[in-house]
């Protein structure tokens, strides 16, 4: 009896210790450099594709006139939410940045290993995706029952666009059962990309770095 009780207690602690190696990585935003963004998202690996999703962010001060300023839409559509989506790519110096150092150059584009390929995949170049690409429907409601129907990065597909309150803060959680594999965050400067809903534009305006936590 007392060998089995020694044998579980030693498994215990084995799934203990092997849940404990799962990284958390932050993505932190930074309002001075991320057009009035603050907050972070924190991604809480729970195993190799599964993890927790934490945002927390505060959009009371956008720069909603510099927004307008380089997008047309944004002139006749009040911003009033936001896409976000898991970016393969991170130039800046800084941890956050906005605009110009959100673009495709600086952050590439969704990551999307499964090649599901949306509009912005990071694979749209190739002729197959391209084609692909032209019939790509990611949503909410959709990613429940067909999870390769969204880019893996597509999260504002998956889980719908941030939707401030009267308070322009956003607090919300959800668990991903198809986020980016584990072994894959050391191949990837990884960033999530904020984008404002103009109508049926959505463009790029803030973004941050992910900083892995062990």
């Amino acid at each position: 009896m007392i060998r089995v009780f020694t044998s579980i207690f030693a498994f215990t602690l084995a799934l203990t210790g092997a849940t404990a190696k799962f990284p958390t990585i932050v993505y932190k935003f930074n309002p001075t450099d991320a057009a009035g963004v603050g907050g972070s998202i924190t991604v809480q690996y729970t195993a190799s594709t599964v993890a927790n999703i934490d945002a927390k962010l505060d959009f009371s001060h956008v720069d909603k006139k510099k927004i307008a300023s380089l997008d047309a839409s944004c002139k006749t559509h009040s911003v009033k939410s936001y896409n976000w989506h898991l970016h393969t790519g991170w130039m800046s110096s800084k941890s956050s940045a906005s605009f110009k150092e959100c673009s495709k150059m600086m952050t590439g584009n969704h990551f999307d290993p499964d090649k599901a390929c949306g509009p912005a995949s990071q694979h749209i170049a190739q002729p197959d995706c391209k084609k692909k690409s032209e019939s790509y429907e990611c949503t909410p409601f959709k990613y429940k029952s067909d999870q390769k129907s969204c880019e893996a990065g597509d999260l504002s597909g998956k889980f719908g666009a941030f939707l401030p309150g009267s308070d322009h803060k956003v607090s919300t959680k959800w668990t991903d059962h198809h986020f980016m594999p584990l072994s894959e965050t050391s191949k990837h400067k990884l960033s999530i990309v904020l984008h404002a809903v103009c109508g049926k534009e959505s463009p790029r305006f803030a973004c941050a770095m992910g900083s892995k936590q062990n």
